[in-house]
């Protein structure tokens, strides 16, 4: 609008000087043209009359009077007949006497042969005058005729030249107006529509199109624009793509990403990150990164990574966790624009090395006991002991007895690798009632006078899917623990639904277990009391694969305990797993 506005008024003030400058000098010409032709005109009026005058002889005061006084009338002029000394002998628009005109200049140079006609101010009748002057002779009269006329007769003409000159102007400029009106738009609407398409697009419009039916160079401006549009909607549309792809792919990474710039101050970072800096709901962006960081392994790798330009990784702790920290240079041409951070919790990772380490450390241990009892019954049966029935047959007992507890940890070792794997594809409905039977049927021989199994089946359980051998195995581990830890007493197998739960309860009025053990009864090889596992055959790994079987099937165990009072597992496995 401003460019309108500024076309317009240059428009506008073009054509006021040029119509000011046409007014005063079609104004001025036409002054000029009137009042020469005026001049003519009334110096061929007065050589007529003086034809008149010189073919009418007059020789008599007057005719002299007669003729003035006849033809200022008709021609509505002031006529005057001056004598060679200058003396007025007649005068039509004076009957005083006037003063010798032989000065005058008309007079002076009509005298001498000339036909004049001037404009000058009349001392007698107090205006202006246009003045026409003829020699003429006749008879013995050698003098002058004059004719003289107001100039406000020539100036009332020239007011009305004005007048019609001014209503021209004014209706032209009108005209001109309009039309600089109708050029201004003509010329600025393509103008404004690129211009309003540009705003629009500033705004994130990019399907703006601007459409035009000029064929010159706005047209081509308007072409090219919409090229440009088209471009830079494609480009926006490819750079969105990317950085939602950007944005889905920081978002799923489990490691915290953040990237500083040269100031340490943060550009953008994910959600994993602001996590790990337990700044959930805080805006980070712009913020300095120092102020929300405090681990000194993140510092140490981004200050190598800024001094020496390569990618660094360090190890240490944040806000209570283990991570890891990788810290890249994000490098432009000539210089580092910042560091991208990479933090991984590594928590868990430390924790399963440490579980592996120990779990290598256990099967080492647990391996080599047997191992090197086997190979010391061995050595002593080499050394002369076989000859004798007695003896060899006890080593021989020994060594079957370590050979079957060695079995058993590798096949307890192989059955926990393969529970861990979470891979079963013998899923299908299981009667739980038989299961349950054939568990109680080959644990009935280790029950002894003192020691009774309480359980009674229901009457129907719905059938659960899942790998029989794996609730089997639950149940012979929980049933066979319970036995082992139970000198007399009672063993108490309950089996039954429970709403959307299979409930699997087993209690003993055993030995029981201390509070401070129950939280790592289920870790591999752990005994609460070594001594007993090892002289009742355990390996170490019974609970350890309940609560993985458990977990498999997406189920909750529970225990309770009491020192002296017994044990209780309760074990709920869903049936919509």
């Amino acid at each position: 609008m401003k460019m309108r506005k500024k076309i317009f008024v240059s428009y506008l003030v073009i054509i006021v000087i040029a119509v000011m400058i046409a007014t005063f000098s079609f104004w001025n010409r036409g002054y000029e043209f009137f009042s020469g032709e005026s001049e003519t005109k009334y110096l061929r009026e007065t050589e007529l009359l003086g034809e008149l005058l010189e073919s009418k002889r007059p020789d008599k005061q007057e005719e002299y009077d007669k003729f003035v006084d006849y033809y200022s009338g008709k021609y509505g002029v002031r006529i005057t007949l001056i004598d060679k000394n200058g003396d007025v002998l007649s005068d039509s628009g004076n009957t005083k006497t006037l003063e010798n005109h032989l000065k005058r200049e008309e007079v002076k140079r009509a005298l001498n042969g000339e036909h004049v006609s001037l404009s000058r101010y009349s001392n007698t009748m107090h205006q202006t005058y246009c003045y026409s002057a003829i020699p003429v002779e006749f008879n013995s009269f050698h003098g002058v005729l004059r004719i003289s006329v107001p100039m406000a007769e020539i100036k009332a003409l020239n007011q009305n030249l004005v007048h019609a000159i001014i209503l021209s102007v004014i209706f032209c400029f009108l005209i001109a107006l309009v039309i600089a009106l109708f050029f201004t738009k003509f010329l600025t609407e393509p103008v404004e529509e690129i211009t309003q398409a540009a705003e629009r697009i500033s705004e994130g419009n990019y399907d703006t199109v601007i459409k035009t039916k000029e064929k010159g160079e706005l047209g081509r401006l308007a072409s090219s624009f919409n090229l440009m549009t088209k471009n830079l909607k494609s480009t926006m549309d490819n750079l969105i793509g990317k950085n939602i792809e950007l944005e889905a792919v920081f978002r799923s990474m489990n490691g915290g990403v953040v990237a500083i710039d040269s100031q340490n101050n943060i550009m953008f970072y994910n959600q994993a990150f602001s996590k790990l800096a337990n700044k959930d709901e805080q805006e980070l962006t712009g913020r300095s990164f120092y102020n929300e960081v405090y681990s000194e392994a993140i510092y140490e790798a981004v200050k190598v990574a800024k001094e020496n330009q390569i990618d660094e990784v360090k190890e240490g702790k944040w806000n209570g966790k283990r991570i890891r920290a990788t810290a890249a240079p994000l490098v432009g041409e000539d210089e580092i624009l910042g560091i991208l951070i990479l933090v991984e919790d590594i928590t868990k990772l430390k924790k399963l090395e440490h579980m592996r380490s120990d779990f290598v450390s256990n099967v080492t241990h647990e391996l080599k006991t047997p191992l090197t009892s086997i190979r010391g019954f061995v050595d002593t049966l080499k050394n002369g002991a076989i000859d004798d029935p007695k003896v060899s047959r006890k080593f021989l007992d020994i060594i079957d007895i370590e050979t079957e507890r060695l079995y058993s940890l590798i096949q307890d070792i192989l059955l926990l690798s393969e529970i861990e794997s979470k891979q079963d594809f013998e899923i299908q409905p299981c009667n739980i009632t038989k299961v349950v039977k054939e568990v109680v049927d080959l644990l009935e021989p280790k029950f002894k006078e003192n020691l009774k199994l309480n359980y009674v089946p229901e009457p129907y359980i719905r059938p659960y899917y899942c790998n029989a051998s794996r609730i089997k195995e639950l149940l012979i581990n929980l049933l066979d623990n319970a036995i082992k830890y139970t000198e007399e007493g009672s063993v108490t197998l309950i089996c039954k639904e429970d709403g959307d739960d299979l409930l699997i309860q087993v209690s003993d009025t055993g030995i029981g277990i201390e509070q401070k053990y129950l939280s790592r009864i289920f870790e591999r090889f752990y005994r609460v009391d070594k001594g007993r596992s090892r002289k009742q055959g355990g390996t170490g790994l019974g609970l350890s694969i309940v609560k993985h079987i458990v977990e498999l099937y997406n189920g909750r165990i529970k225990v309770e305990s009491k020192v002296s009072e017994g044990t209780m597992f309760e074990i709920r496995l869903p049936y919509n797993n």
